[in-house]
């Protein structure tokens, strides 16, 4: 798994590894939804290096203004813009992942309660599949 050859894929790389592992030493900790939160903006920005690969480096700065936005949080979009861009289609597997991974959004920064162990668990599985996946695709 090497690392992106473009800067602007790199960026986002290095910050999905870094949300990740962030979002692991929260559940270790038993902070749940910290670690659901960090955990779903890794997969978002492994998403967007994923994106940043796909496309000729003259059309970069063009996308990297697309990430601007509510919708450059969500998975679908970024998903279905990575298809657009000619990007591989998931495996029936990643696919299951991101079904579970889908409900993340940037509102769980306002849920006071703990999202449950078994269910962050589940959701941090989710991610690292998810991110190895897209990984293998840099």
């Amino acid at each position: 798994m090497g690392k992106p050859s473009s800067a602007d894929a790199r960026l986002f790389y290095r910050c999905a590894i870094r949300r990740f592992e962030e979002a692991q030493v929260l559940f270790k900790a038993e902070y749940t939804t910290g670690a659901v939160y960090l955990a779903g903006y890794g997969v978002e920005c492994i998403l967007k290096a994923l994106l940043l690969t796909a496309v000729p480096a003259n059309q970069r700065a063009t996308l990297l203004q697309s990430f601007r936005g509510a919708k450059a949080h969500e998975y679908d979009w970024l998903r279905s813009l990575y298809l657009e861009k000619g990007g591989a289609r998931f495996p029936r597997e990643i696919n299951k992942h991101f079904t579970l991974v889908n409900d993340w959004s940037t509102d769980l920064r306002y849920l006071p309660r703990q999202v449950g162990t078994a269910d962050a668990e589940s959701l941090l599985k989710a991610t690292e599949a998810i991110m190895q996946w897209a990984q293998e695709r840099m």
